[in-house]
């Protein structure tokens, strides 16, 4: 069975003594979990995984870091996902985070019906970070996935630091699939990408050739119309897949 894993934004000591956890954490350690002095657990700090066996659980918790845990060598894919209705953003964050993404950049699209005020984008944006970090501990991985504030469609491409741009858009049907693009782009294991997912209605014509300006690269996800929470967790595997993540097979 594995260890129960928790994250911790300040490095962990480097000998018995005080995890730096949130009072959160150890409510769910010490209240929901029972665990108790003796027990182990494993803790991500500063990317890096180890197993910590639990000298006092309290007010406070403290432990000594036994073993480091190797983490996986993921690719770098950031999803560019349009403001989505009801809890669909929800789900699309928590499945590419097992999967593996990198970053996700919501952004307000043309036809998005969602529209956040300032009010409203604080607290979704903390429970969308709140769905990433759970997700990446379930998954057992030894990083969140950054989940930024969400931008206006016209200012996406301005946010991204990615190597190759991919722009997902059913209209296009001699578009390439994104392991063909990716190969005529020359990316490898190393190369940063974004892949653009619109929303329910899809992205307009537009916005497609603003993001063309830009140096993106249109990709078909097939020929049939994927909803777009369907669309982003399968645009985001396949671009981790042809990266080499995801069990892809080495050459």
């Amino acid at each position: 069975m594995s260890l129960h894993r928790f994250f911790c934004e300040e490095p962990l000591p480097e000998s018995d003594g005080a995890l730096p956890l949130v009072e959160a954490d150890i409510h769910h350690l010490r209240d929901v979990l029972r665990l108790s002095s003796g027990d182990e657990i494993v803790v991500v700090a500063a990317g890096a995984a180890r197993v910590v066996r639990l000298t006092h659980v309290g007010e406070a918790v403290s432990g000594v870091v036994l073993a480091e845990v190797p983490g996986p060598a993921l690719p770098r894919v950031t999803l560019v996902q349009a403001l989505v209705k009801g809890e669909k953003m929800d789900t699309i964050i928590r499945q590419t985070t097992e999967l593996g993404v990198t970053r996700v950049v919501p952004f307000a699209a043309e036809r998005s019906v969602v529209r956040l005020d300032a009010a409203k984008v604080e607290a979704r944006v903390a429970r969308w970070r709140r769905v990433a970090a759970e997700a990446a501990k379930q998954s057992q991985r030894t990083d969140i996935p950054e989940v930024t504030t969400p931008v206006p469609g016209a200012e996406a491409p301005g946010v991204l630091a990615a190597d190759v741009v991919l722009v997902c858009w059913e209209e296009e049907g001699a578009a390439p699939g994104i392991g063909e693009a990716l190969s005529a782009a020359g990316a490898g294991a190393g190369t940063s990408v974004a892949v653009i997912v619109g929303p329910e209605g899809g992205l307009t014509a537009g916005e497609v050739s603003h993001f063309r300006s830009g140096g993106a690269r249109v990709v078909s996800l097939g020929p049939t119309v994927l909803r777009t929470e369907t669309a982003g967790v399968v645009a985001t595997a396949l671009a981790l897949y042809d990266l080499g993540g995801l069990g892809a097979r080495h050459e």
